[in-house]
């Protein structure tokens, strides 16, 4: 059985969308948008480390599963296309589920997908005790640059959807009986 990639992203995020609460903790987004906003680079993360610090284990350590994976996504960007900034703005509204009926929601959304975006980055330094990486094109590991591309280089198939059903072939054919009862 084949299953595409944007397949198996939509249910990643439908997964987290149906958990009873965003696996990044409501009472931590405040913290975490008052770190986004740090205007010094070192002491943004180390602020952001240290909330990361503060989740429930379970949640750490999901995350820190899931930001790995977006990262070695990332790492591929030249033929994915897929960006840590493109993924923090798939990945951000099911990772944080912000209140989307508020008004400072609104003015906040570059603001937390800025914090995945870091998440994603500077993955090795939050999750791995690794180097902090100076741009986003210096994603790759060393590690990466020297080993085959893999699965995830492999051009990506057009996603292929079943067209779309008419009205009255969603119809069940009801035939009356004897007494024109159904």
């Amino acid at each position: 059985m084949e299953v595409t990639v944007n397949a198996v992203a939509g249910a990643l995020k439908a997964f987290f969308a149906d958990l009873p609460a965003p696996l990044i903790p409501y009472n931590l987004h405040l913290d975490l948008l008052d770190a986004s906003k740090v205007p010094e680079k070192m002491e943004r993360l180390k602020v952001l480390k240290d909330i990361l610090r503060s989740f429930p284990p379970v949640n750490y350590d999901v995350l820190k599963f899931i930001i790995a994976h977006l990262n070695r996504v990332s790492q591929h960007s030249k033929t994915n296309l897929m960006t840590a900034d493109n993924l923090s703005i798939c990945f951000w509204p099911t990772l944080m589920r912000p209140d989307f009926e508020s008004k400072e929601f609104f003015s906040t959304t570059k603001n937390h997908q800025s914090v995945i975006e870091t998440f994603i980055v500077q993955c090795q330094f939050f999750f791995y005790e690794g180097d902090i990486v100076d741009s986003p094109s210096a994603t790759s590991s060393p590690s990466a640059q020297h080993s085959s591309p893999g699965p995830l280089a492999a051009p990506l198939v057009p996603l292929q959807l079943p067209p779309p059903l008419q009205p009255q072939l969603l119809q069940p054919n009801l035939q009356a009986d004897a007494m024109g009862i159904l």
